[in-house]
């Protein structure tokens, strides 16, 4: 097959949705399928692969790190009948979403779109007039788009009832969470790392990984980690990723004195992010608004048994009381939970061992194929439709873009 991903999500920008396409699209060309990618263009960064088209773009207002493409370029719609298409597969309902949904309808393919995120969770970043209008208006849209799309992926079966019972969407709605890669074998040992994050040797971690921002319910870390703290010596909370509160955050915890024992980290990358996971002790995740949480599942297939707040799709990855603890939003419910596992060796040994087990169900190559398998289904049954072609795409506003 010729596939077409259409995502604003992709690197330079390191995220949730840009890892899970990053995966796929490594399974699909393993499996001997063709992938073009249609995104954003950043400045000053080049692709080390082929088939990447990048839109001319603008800085988000929201989010000044990530840019916001321009769908419109006369030479990638030039390009695009050339490729001979069989698929396009959309990652947001927004910008490139709508490219993808023309593309779709111009040159007869199907459209399938993975809903990645439960935008009306983030309705407090836009600048409406109430939180109550943005979502009313976020959840016309999207029923709308994903109307409009021949299938819809879903990474939970919390996002999947979402999108049917509150969003209303009729479109046919199948769960496939995001493949988790095993863990490459890691060569920075734990001492190693707990010295980069200037802890003893001793000291035991407590992690979260993930971006710093408002709709994290990060405060009920912090809370945790001050009962945790009260009653252990040896342990430390590292939070790692960027975001937005990260000031407050550090402000935060110097007010509830345990700023001495917390990390903030930054982002880092995979092969800083790897060794952490491993040298860590207790992953936590106290998150309500996550479609499925990959960091959950990349904590797990380390073997670091987590403590999840039991809300929205992160708690689809554990299982609880055998590879993590499914726990209130309640900072003294996380806190006994961490801390059951901190003074329990075998409990969160037998956790460990589960943890990595349960991740071995849901490897890249398994998920992949059921994505594959989508694809076949939804181009079989195109063909056996009327053909329906438009008019040539005539994208012929904007910067002409640049092909990777």
């Amino acid at each position: 097959m010729r596939i077409g991903i259409f995502t604003e999500s992709y690197p330079p920008i390191i995220n949730g949705v840009s890892t899970s396409v990053q995966t796929l699209i490594a399974r699909l060309e393993g499996a001997g399928h063709t992938v073009f990618v249609f995104t954003s263009r950043y400045p000053h960064y080049t692709d080390d692969r082929e088939g990447v088209f990048r839109f001319a773009s603008f800085n988000s207002v929201v989010e000044p790190d990530y840019v916001l493409p321009i769908p419109f370029s006369p030479r990638i719609a030039r390009i695009i009948p050339t490729l001979k298409l069989d698929i396009v597969h959309s990652q947001s309902p927004f910008f490139l979403g709508m490219m993808a949904r023309r593309v779709s309808r111009e040159l007869n393919i199907p459209h399938l779109a993975t809903n990645h995120t439960l935008y009306t969770e983030y309705a407090h970043y836009l600048p409406l007039p109430t939180i109550g209008i943005t979502r009313w208006l976020l959840i016309r849209w999207m029923r709308q788009f994903y109307d409009s799309c021949d299938h819809v992926l879903a990474p939970s079966e919390l996002t999947r009832r979402v999108l049917i019972e509150s969003y209303r969407v009729q479109s046919p709605v199948t769960v496939v969470p995001t493949g988790i890669p095993a863990p490459p074998y890691v060569l920075t040992r734990p001492a190693e790392v707990k010295s980069e994050l200037g802890l003893p040797p001793d000291a035991r971690i407590l992690l979260y990984v993930g971006r710093l921002a408002q709709e994290k319910n990060l405060d009920l870390l912090l809370r945790s980690f001050v009962e945790i703290s009260a009653k252990t010596n040896d342990t430390y909370l590292v939070l790692a990723g960027s975001g937005k509160s990260r000031s407050g955050l550090e402000h935060r915890a110097h007010a509830l004195g345990i700023h001495r024992r917390t990390r903030f980290t930054g982002f880092l990358g995979r092969t800083k992010l790897d060794p952490l996971y491993q040298a860590a002790d207790v992953f936590l995740f106290p998150s309500k608004t996550e479609t499925q949480g990959l960091a959950v599942g990349e904590a797990l297939a380390a073997g670091l048994p987590a403590v999840v707040v039991n809300a929205g799709g992160a708690p689809e990855s554990v299982r609880d009381t055998i590879d993590g603890f499914l726990v209130a939003d309640d900072s003294e419910a996380m806190a006994a939970a961490a801390l059951q596992l901190l003074a329990d060796p075998i409990l969160h040994r037998r956790m460990a061992d589960e943890a990595k087990r349960g991740a071995s169900a849901q490897t890249p190559e398994k998920v992949g194929a059921r994505v594959i398998a989508v694809y076949e289904a939804l181009i079989a049954e195109r063909k056996t439709q009327p053909d329906t072609l438009g008019v040539p795409l005539s994208l012929d506003l904007g910067d002409e873009g640049q092909n990777g």
